[in-house]
């Protein structure tokens, strides 16, 4: 039942690696713009009023920088979850872009997003042994020994 379970951590992990790079590839190449974002999160009734000051003056200022930024971040937790390298960091900042977009009102599968990066954190002892440097640490102590 362990195996498993660590299976299914590590379904969740690739998924939720794959479903964020597309999310940042297709923001990279899809002409992503923040620029009429910022209206609409002042008008929303739904966000936090501390969001849309944050949102007013720390991302409007910079639209052009945070265009590139997003959609590169998302695709390196992606790739970091896929192959599974600082997978618990990359999961963290997954859940930091999830909340972002699930107080900014677009609540979309971002939810579900959410669920699968917070399972990932959680249960980082299960995947351990399935990263990246797991696997370069097993081909290191066959060279050495």
């Amino acid at each position: 039942m362990k195996k498993v379970f660590q299976f299914l951590c590590l379904i969740v992990r690739l998924m939720s690696g794959l479903m964020i790079f597309i999310q940042g590839y297709e923001k990279f190449t899809g002409g992503f713009s923040l620029t009429g974002l910022t209206h609409v999160i002042a008008q929303n009734e739904d966000s936090p009023m501390w969001y849309k000051l944050m949102f007013e003056y720390m991302i409007e200022p910079y639209t052009t920088l945070w265009e590139w930024v997003i959609p590169l971040g998302e695709m390196m937790i992606g790739i970091a979850l896929v192959i599974g390298f600082l997978q618990k960091y990359a999961a963290l900042f997954g859940i930091f872009i999830m909340i972002n977009y699930i107080l900014a009102d677009m609540i979309f599968t971002y939810p579900i997003q959410l669920l699968g990066f917070i399972m990932i954190v959680l249960n980082m002892d299960k995947l351990r042994n399935l990263s990246a440097y797991a696997i370069y640490n097993m081909f290191m102590k066959k060279e050495a020994g």
